[in-house]
């Protein structure tokens, strides 16, 4: 895989945006990328009539790339990373998309920008349709940056485009240890329905043989550092969360195939991970 050339970093100056500058700067030192830093405004009355008479509505857009400027040059002292800053106006996800399309990103970094404490809402509206709707690899930034990452977790159900996110991660993030884990699907049936005859005790162990086998392929040709099969129980999503609640990760890989929306293509586990993760989340999606 090659390197990450250009690299569109969406933000709101006035949110906590510091992080996500932050990370970016530390993504394209790595990777001797360049950033194209993104920030939208919208006036929502904008369309509205002019009952006062007091003159067309204007925004200061100069004002607000000055301040990004300013918080980017405290970051870029050495000035070796080639940063581009744009105010536009329209929805943050569209003014987004269309920058990493009209830049030919290879990736988009935005923040989680939600100050919700409900585990379900840590994901924003703009990050959320960005990762919905995204073409490329998408790496959202919920934590405090302390440095680069150095604990990487890739669920996988050792499909294709979990094999791809992983090998993605290896290419950016060269530093970090990756460790892979599947959650092993575990059938509990009793009761009046159950099937006759059926040893579901003996299905359910077959299966966890077979996913410990699959990991141990899988890690050999991702080159994993390690992988570790767990018991799904009744909800995998949630044992997976308590996993990475668990442990000191910095980030979750997730995989995409990325053609026809996130929901659909990652399903509800890889879905309830992007919301309700606790660390950064990076959603690859193979680009065109």
């Amino acid at each position: 895989m090659k390197k990450l050339k250009r690299i569109v970093v969406g933000i709101d100056v006035f949110e906590r945006s510091n992080n996500v500058l932050k990370r970016a700067f530390m993504l394209a030192k790595e990777n001797k990328a360049q950033l194209f830093v993104v920030q939208a405004v919208q006036i929502p009355w904008l369309a509205m009539p002019n009952y006062f008479d007091t003159g067309e509505i204007s925004i200061d857009k100069s004002g607000i790339k000055k301040k990004i400027e300013k918080k980017i040059k405290r970051l870029n002292t050495d000035g070796k990373i080639t940063c581009s800053v744009s105010v536009k106006e329209g929805d943050a996800d569209d003014v987004i998309l269309y920058a990493a399309k009209s830049h030919k990103a290879d990736m988009i970094i935005i923040g989680a920008h939600s100050n919700s404490k409900d585990r379900k809402r840590l994901l924003g509206t703009t990050a959320q349709k960005v990762a919905h709707q995204s073409n490329l690899p998408v790496l959202i930034v919920k934590k405090r940056v302390k440095g680069d990452y150095q604990n990487i977790l890739a669920p996988t159900d050792f499909e294709i485009q979990s094999k791809q996110s992983v090998l993605f991660a290896k290419n950016i993030f060269p530093k970090a240890k990756i460790s892979a884990i599947h959650a092993s699907e575990t059938i509990y049936i009793e009761g009046p329905y159950t099937v006759v005859g059926y040893d579901f005790s003996h299905y359910n162990r077959l299966a966890k043989v077979c996913a410990k086998k699959n990991m141990k392929d899988f890690i050999k040709e991702v080159s994993a550092e390690k992988g570790k099969v767990i018991d799904g129980k009744l909800d995998s999503k949630k044992v997976i969360l308590q996993y990475i609640e668990k442990n000191s990760f910095d980030l979750v890989v997730i995989g995409s195939q990325g053609t026809a929306g996130l929901q659909a293509l990652l399903g509800s586990v890889a879905s309830y991970i992007l919301n309700t993760s606790p660390c950064d989340v990076l959603v690859y999606v193979p680009k065109d």
